[in-house]
């Protein structure tokens, strides 16, 4: 063969130092490509992670959505609001009212206006409530007497107990000057009157005509009559008995203690639980 020249010598050497370099460029290359695809994927798979506890609430979540959607909503009733009122104190009137709560007591009620308060203010002066005091006025119209009650202006209405029952009451509404002046020159000052009623009687009134009683036991539910001649301790037949001493007559064998309270006037009552 023939010897290299040294300029081809040095061609070839030239020639491999750039294929060397190429090589190297290549690899190089390569390896950057590599690692970019490595943190590319790396990238991407960062955000997938999760913890234990995002898996759990995801999961829950998932199974309160999914209950939610298979279970019919509950529809809530509309709470319905009672409205309470309180009674008024007083109506603005100048009225005095009595009932009948028993045969001997009566419930009252009073109130003066306003309007007629400014008018007695005007007549007997401005401190005319405080120069006076209101008074009850009670009659019994059945048997022609009639007494005061002292009241008094932080009140207005009062319970009156009365001697007697079955008589026809009025109440009247006036008022007493403690210090007369020369407006206020006169013992009592009229206000108002009340409707008249009747209290209930609280004994058996028997007529002279009756010959018949009766009564009903109501034990046992059975109805009976008896002649009041066999009532030995009726003997005047004119007068008022009370219903105590009626049933202890009529029924002799029986422990009458037991059955009536007489503190208590409804203790006889069946709707007191004693029969």
């Amino acid at each position: 063969m023939p010897r290299k020249t040294k300029e081809q010598k040095e061609l070839e050497n030239e020639n491999k130092i750039e294929k060397k370099a190429i090589t190297k460029k290549t690899s190089s290359a390569k390896k950057t490509t590599t690692s970019a695809k490595k943190t590319s994927t790396t990238k991407k798979k960062a955000p997938a992670k999760t913890t234990k506890k995002e898996t759990t609430k995801k999961s829950t979540a998932k199974k309160g959505t999914a209950r939610k959607s298979s279970t019919p909503k509950k529809t809530r009733k509309k709470v319905e609001i009672v409205e309470y009122y309180d009674l008024p104190y007083r109506y603005n009137q100048t009225v005095v009212k009595v009932l009948a709560q028993t045969p001997t007591n009566l419930f009252i009620y009073w109130d003066i206006s306003d309007k007629d308060r400014k008018n007695f203010e005007k007549q007997y002066g401005d401190n005319f409530f405080e120069t006076t005091k209101p008074i009850l006025i009670v009659h019994n119209d059945t048997l022609g007497y009639h007494f005061e009650v002292e009241i008094n202006d932080f009140a207005n209405s009062w319970y009156l107990h009365v001697v007697d029952s079955k008589c026809d009451y009025r109440i009247e509404l006036g008022r007493r000057p403690i210090i007369k002046t020369e407006k206020l020159n006169t013992d009592y000052i009229y206000v108002t009157s009340s409707n008249e009623i009747e209290a209930p009687n609280d004994r058996i009134l028997l007529d002279k005509n009756q010959k018949m009683v009766y009564f009903k036991n109501v034990k046992t539910g059975n109805l009976t009559e008896k002649t009041v001649s066999s009532i030995s301790f009726i003997r005047n037949m004119g007068k008022v008995y009370n219903i105590y001493d009626l049933y202890k007559a009529m029924y002799q064998d029986e422990n009458i203690e037991d059955i009536f309270d007489l503190s208590n006037p409804s203790s006889g009552n069946p709707s007191s639980g004693k029969f």
